[in-house]
């Protein structure tokens, strides 16, 4: 098998080292020119990292304790950001002596290897990678293995893939954004469960320039679901929201935005999202989890804006989040329900309509759609059409996308006859809600 193909690339898609632009190691230093304030340490996050890439340079030349410590530090600082990216050059770093190939040198396996630095027990390679998203594995003799201290990752279906995934270099000036997993799932005591955070981070999001910038943040339920995994729901591709977000964001479409998907609870999922905790669900108890926990969690990890902060989901993932705007309106800016599920509770008094009826209108823009037939309430669109009269009687105006201006009394509504309740019509719908909530 070719070694390109391993990792889900042809040798003729695979660009080889030699063709790439050859980055001179001193202009590249001169790029960087940033330095290590009087304590010895370079900035924090971002834009820290031209200092961390000279200071690499300086080490590799002297060897001196002091900056080697520094070192050291700065990049145990940023474990999960690996490999570091400035002017042209990429700083890998790793635990041991490991090989690296990716599409930036033709996946040759003997191409690039950590090495021992200074022996220090820190293993370094620096070369040169041009600008693009680049897909990459370490390489152990026959074992290609994801990078552990780089959250960032690309879902590669590829059949000689045993993981379906490549760690992935993202360069901050290619023009895309890129997917991150932290290691550690987020846990919940009172559901009994944990789930991982995967999330969208846009192009430009690790530039040194934008350093200090945060960005509006959408939570979307069924993180799964959501994002281009070829292999998930039910043999639907994923809705794809980070190539939507990709393409309508170079376009000028929509503004910069972090992406936070959260797995659903599996076999849980009916109750965190379905039904009140009033008739034996799980439904509050969940939507405190969201607020408390996760969304606080993602704070910790990405610069986002909590008071810029959005929530969407389709079908039960849609009610819950319909749910979250009505129990916590300071919270969120804007919630989307695509198909949304709007049948639990209907025989027992606890279903959104009565939770409306009940709160009434709140100041959170509104996005919802469906697909199916009315008459047969398939893709719940009788449903979805009641429940939008009853908004539009506690005050909000409804709109229709896609000519949608977005403000707090707004319900955005659309209607695709005969669509299916599955990812391939979400994905075909999603770009309504992401203009009307974060377009340009």
């Amino acid at each position: 098998m070719a070694l390109g193909a391993a990792c889900g690339s042809t040798p003729g898609n695979a660009a080889d080292a030699r063709d790439l632009p050859q980055v001179d190691a001193a202009s590249a230093v001169d790029a960087a020119p940033a330095t290590p304030d009087a304590s010895g340490t370079c900035a924090s996050g971002p834009s820290g990292v031209p200092c961390v890439m000279a200071l690499y340079d300086r080490v590799v030349t002297s060897c001196d304790a002091g900056e080697l410590a520094a070192l050291k530090l700065a990049l145990d600082e940023r474990r999960g950001t690996w490999p570091l990216w400035h002017a042209g050059r990429a700083l890998f770093a790793s635990d041991r002596a490991i090989g690296i190939a990716g599409e930036f040198n033709g996946w040759k396996t003997d191409a690039l290897a950590t090495a021992e630095l200074c022996q220090s027990g820190l293993f370094t390679a620096m070369a040169p990678v041009a600008t693009g998203r680049w897909p990459y594995k370490l390489v152990d003799g026959p074992d290609w293995s994801l990078d552990p201290q780089n959250w960032g990752f690309a879902y590669d279906d590829f059949e000689g893939n045993h993981d379906g995934r490549n760690s992935i270099l993202d360069t901050y000036d290619s023009g895309l954004g890129h997917l991150v997993q932290p290691p550690d799932p987020v846990c919940s005591t009172a559901l009994g469960n944990c789930r991982p955070l995967t999330t969208y981070l846009p192009a430009g999001y690790d530039d040194p320039a934008k350093g200090a910038k945060t960005y509006p943040v959408l939570f979307m339920h069924d993180g799964q679901n959501i994002y281009d995994d070829h292999t998930c729901c039910f043999g639907h591709t994923g809705w794809e929201i980070n190539v939507q977000l990709d393409a309508d964001i170079k376009a000028g479409l929509v503004a910069p935005v972090v992406v936070v998907g959260a797995d659903h609870g599996g076999d849980a999922r009916i109750d965190e999202y379905g039904y009140s905790t009033a008739v034996g669900g799980k439904m509050e108890t969940f939507m405190a989890f969201q607020v408390e926990t996760i969304q606080p969690t993602a704070k910790t990890y990405w610069r986002i804006d909590l008071d810029r902060a959005y929530v969407a989901g389709s079908s039960l993932g849609g009610l819950v989040s319909m749910r979250l705007a009505l129990a916590y309106p300071g919270t969120y800016r804007g919630a989307a329900s695509l198909s949304g599920a709007f049948w639990p509770g209907q025989d027992t008094h606890t279903a959104l309509t009565d939770v409306l009826g009940t709160v009434g209108r709140v100041p959170v823009g509104m996005y919802l759609d469906h697909g199916g037939d009315p008459a047969q309430n398939t893709d719940g669109a009788a449903d979805s059409d009641a429940v939008r009269a009853q908004m539009v009687g506690l005050g909000w105006t409804k709109q229709d996308s896609a000519s949608c201006t977005f403000a707090a009394d707004h319900v955005c509504s659309y209607y695709e006859p005969g669509a299916t309740h599955d990812e391939l019509a979400w994905k075909a719908r999603s770009w309504r809600f992401l203009r009307y909530f974060f377009g340009t």
